[in-house]
């Protein structure tokens, strides 16, 4: 058993494969999207989200957790609260009323031990063509960038 786990270590790196090393955001290189719950928004926004931090490079998106050094993880619900139109007759859901988004998403930034090394709660604020899942996902990106030191 012991020979296994050295053996493992040494063709990993010295370090566990199950396990993020982070201690502090200054060593957060390479970040795991978990999970942001099982609905079809939360997949949306994770998919976004994986896009958004592979388009900027930084932090680079590991493909596991265990090829990171700190795992990002949500959860939260977004639902229409209405619909806005720039047309004043407009009085029915149609192709000219565009929906207004309400609720939340709480993310963790989550290192060695599952301590957490960073959060933030995004909330939907823009309107628009874009993508509801899109627009988290870019505001969590920026934040999330701007929280890393490097």
């Amino acid at each position: 058993m012991v020979r296994a786990f050295l053996l493992l270590a040494c063709l990993c790196g010295n370090r566990p494969v199950w396990a993020q090393t982070a201690t502090s955001l200054e060593q957060v290189e390479r970040v795991f999207v978990g999970s942001f719950g099982s609905s079809g928004e939360a997949q949306q926004v994770r998919q976004a989200l994986i896009e958004e931090l592979r388009r900027h490079r930084k932090p680079q998106v590991a493909d596991s957790a265990a090829e990171s050094d700190a795992a990002l993880t949500g959860s939260g619900g977004v639902w229409v609260k209405g619909y806005y139109s720039l047309n004043p007759r407009a009085r029915s859901i149609g192709e000219d009323a565009h929906p207004v988004y309400g609720g939340y998403i709480s993310v963790e930034l989550r290192g060695r031990q599952n301590e957490v090394l960073w959060s933030y709660l995004v909330t939907p604020h823009r309107y628009g063509p874009e993508p509801i899942g899109r627009n988290l996902a870019t505001q969590i990106g920026q934040k999330l960038r701007e929280a890393l030191p490097h």
